[in-house]
């Protein structure tokens, strides 16, 4: 005959293994099922006092950025095809980064065009 436990027992051991398996295991940052590391937060210091933030996630296969542009609303950069360093792009804007430096291009300005965020080097 199989031991027999009080109710109260039955019903703790119960709470606790449904209130374990309800805890969230601990989820990396993620858009529609697409996972990346642990977010990086990079201040930087451009010429003319600009400043801007970026804040890059990276995964196996995506790499994605947020900028802040001198505290205007954030703005959600994906990474595109370069030779070194790294290139992301949103709409008008391509920034470009190599090691701790980097600008913002306005691309509807011309390739001679200098960078509307120029010199940009991050504040450590």
């Amino acid at each position: 005959m199989p031991p027999r436990y009080p109710k109260h027992c039955l019903a703790a051991a119960l709470a606790c293994t449904l209130g374990l398996a309800a805890l969230p295991a601990q989820a990396r940052p993620g858009i529609d099922g697409v996972r990346f590391d642990a977010p990086r937060t990079v201040r930087y210091r451009c010429d003319e006092g600009r400043q801007l933030t970026a804040r890059y996630f990276n995964g196996a296969d995506n790499q994605i950025a947020i900028l802040r542009l001198d505290g205007k609303p954030p703005l959600l950069f994906v990474s595109v095809l370069t030779g070194s360093g790294a290139r992301y792009a949103h709409g008008i804007h391509q920034w470009i980064t190599k090691g701790d430096e980097g600008r913002l291009q306005d691309l509807t300005r011309g390739d001679d065009a200098p960078p509307a965020y120029a010199n940009c080097k991050a504040v450590k």
